[in-house]
């Protein structure tokens, strides 16, 4: 098990308080002004994905992006236009019934894309 360090507490938290996945990218903007470089968080976001602590949400535009692994089952609505991820509660009924005949169901994934509320209220555009 690794030690808990200050800069690994920093990043689970950054994770722990976003509103959806974050690339290593942005929570090394999240942190701010601290001493902690891009490939600390790269490493430390590495060693949450071996140790179990961190998932890995892979889109299909983007980089990859982490959240915490203890969250419960939730999907993610990506902005097409600013691209921030945000998380999406619940899960719609009838997903086994998409299954062929035959075959067992691991683990779904539901994406939705659009636009955020502060996408669509900078150009004035409703949706």
């Amino acid at each position: 098990m690794r030690r808990y360090t200050p800069s690994r507490k920093l990043v689970r938290d950054v994770l722990s308080s976003a509103t959806g996945p974050l690339s290593a990218v942005e929570v090394h903007e999240a942190l701010g002004n601290t001493k902690i470089g891009i490939a600390t968080v790269y490493r430390i976001l590495n060693e949450g994905l071996r140790d179990g602590d961190l998932v890995c949400v892979e889109l299909p535009s983007g980089p990859k992006r982490f959240e915490p692994a203890d969250r419960p089952h939730h999907h993610h609505f990506e902005c097409s236009e600013c691209e921030k991820v945000y998380d999406v509660q619940g899960c719609p009924d009838g997903i086994a019934q998409l299954v062929p005949p035959g075959f067992e169901l691991d683990f779904h994934e539901i994406i939705l894309t659009g636009r955020c509320p502060d996408c669509v209220s900078t150009d004035g555009r409703a949706s």
